[in-house]
């Protein structure tokens, strides 16, 4: 009788043992489901969905919206931009740094469906909004940006006209200034006031996103080029004489090139060409050098390559010799064709000559900081090698005397430059003018002027304020 109970007993605890054993496999079953569940919606889908992702940000921001301080901005010396949020609602930006900063600011904001998103504010989300501290408030970003220097180029150089002011730090590659003016006064303490216009491309920032071709700053890149050439072969300086007629017309073409005003120069050089910005000469000069040569000095320069600006956008550029034709070529050479480039990347070009031909990676976000807790810090690093140095100090050379011709005169001491306007397909003029002093490179660009002298005075404003703030 004991034999058959503890027979009994023993299959009851078997038994139980087994259902114990697949209740902890049912349970094991439906963590793992409830995790992979959990991790496709909130880890995996918002790395592949921008629709996910907005869902998974809306929650986010339902959950801590009503006590979350938004992180502050302050510039390059630690001076407030924008912050003094208070829970549950937006920081501000005292006047005039609403309107001058308003266009490398932006917003974020979110819905259970989309996210919309532009400028610093809309990419550096994760660190100033939804990563708080023991107050609730979130990372805290420095820019490289100098907080007089952005007011000044919004308010003195732009003054209402539609284009931009960049200056860029010529060691480091450090943003100091990027002022935008579009068709509308953005107000980045009042969103809705982006929305004000309904004009084509007024809502994208002048600078970073208008691609239009390069006009006579690209003669800059031949001449590069040019000289190039003349070290890798060892040719003399006659390789760089012409005499102009006035008109150039590529071989196999019809089609005749002119000079601005129909000037006839003679015999001349490089030096004078670019003084003069001779249309003809580099005509004629970029199909002695060749495409290949002028390709390659081009993609130095990183001209046809993205250019990332970490937390901010991508700079794009597009070059294109059409068929590569005599009559192609020449159109590139000095400035016009399908060839696009940005207000920025004229200045990173100048920032490149500037620092012994050597582009920086430009950067605006020096630090994000929680406390005193790292979050990200930049790393300053070489983009390219552009030129080598006896090309680039004769680059410096006809540059210099250049910049002289517009008024840039030794009392502004050493200044660099060179301007181009650029026929739009659109029947748009963009004007520029691109140089650098011994400490930084800039681009002042118009859409309202029709040549580009008329951007002299500003050039001169800029170096001003510019030497006095190195304390030149």
């Amino acid at each position: 009788m004991k034999e058959v109970i503890l027979l009994t007993s023993m299959k009851n605890d078997q038994v139980a043992k087994r259902r114990i054993r697949m209740v902890e496999l049912a349970a094991a079953a439906g963590c793992l489901l409830l995790t992979a569940v959990f991790s496709g919606k909130y880890l995996i889908m918002p790395r592949i969905s921008a629709e996910s992702r907005a869902t998974k940000n809306s929650v986010t921001m339902q959950a801590i919206e009503g006590y979350m301080i938004e992180g502050s901005y302050l510039d390059r010396s630690g001076s407030l931009i924008m912050g003094g949020a208070n829970p549950g609602e937006e920081a501000e930006a005292a006047y005039p740094l609403n309107y001058s900063y308003a266009w490398l600011l932006g917003y974020y904001t979110v819905s259970s469906a989309s996210e919309n998103r532009f400028g610093l504010r809309g990419n550096l989300y994760d660190y100033t909004m939804f990563t708080l501290d023991e107050h609730n408030t979130g990372a805290t970003v420095r820019l490289t940006t100098d907080s007089g220097l952005q007011n000044f180029a919004w308010s003195s150089i732009l003054g209402g006209k539609e284009g931009s002011v960049i200056v860029i730090d010529n060691d480091s590659g450090a943003i100091m200034c990027l002022a935008s003016q579009s068709t509308i006064n953005y107000d980045v303490n009042d969103i809705d006031t982006f929305l004000l216009s309904d004009v084509e491309g007024s809502q994208f920032r002048r600078g970073t996103y208008e691609n239009d071709p390069p006009g006579s700053t690209f003669k800059v890149i031949t001449a590069a080029a040019a000289l190039q050439m003349m070290e890798d072969e060892e040719l003399d300086e006659s390789f760089l004489d012409y005499y102009d007629t006035g008109t150039y017309v590529a071989e196999g073409d019809g089609f005749e090139i002119r000079n601005y005003n129909d000037y006839v120069y003679g015999e001349i050089g490089l030096e004078g060409a670019l003084n003069n910005s001779v249309n003809c000469y580099f005509a004629n000069l970029g199909n002695k050098v060749g495409k290949d040569r002028i390709k390659a000095m081009a993609e130095n320069f990183m001209i046809g390559t993205d250019i990332e600006i970490p937390f901010l956008c991508r700079v794009s550029s597009v070059l294109d010799f059409g068929k590569g034709l005599p009559a192609d070529i020449a159109q590139l050479s000095f400035g016009q064709g399908n060839t696009e480039i940005t207000p920025l990347h004229l200045a990173l070009i100048c920032q490149a000559i500037a620092n012994n031909g050597v582009m920086m990676q430009p950067y605006l976000v020096d630090t994000v900081k929680l406390g005193r807790l790292p979050l990200y810090t930049h790393i300053r690093r070489k983009l390219s090698t552009c030129v080598d140095r006896n090309v680039d100090d004769r680059l410096k050379t006809i540059m210099h005397s250049t910049a002289v011709g517009y008024g840039l005169t030794e009392d502004y001491g050493m200044v660099y430059a060179k301007t181009g306007s650029a026929e739009c397909p659109d029947g748009r003029v963009h004007t520029y003018l691109m140089g650098f002093t011994e400490d930084a490179s800039f681009c002042i660009s118009s859409n309202n002027s029709d040549i580009s002298y008329t951007l002299y005075g500003a050039a001169q404003q800029l170096v001003a304020y510019l030497n006095t703030m190195y304390g030149r």
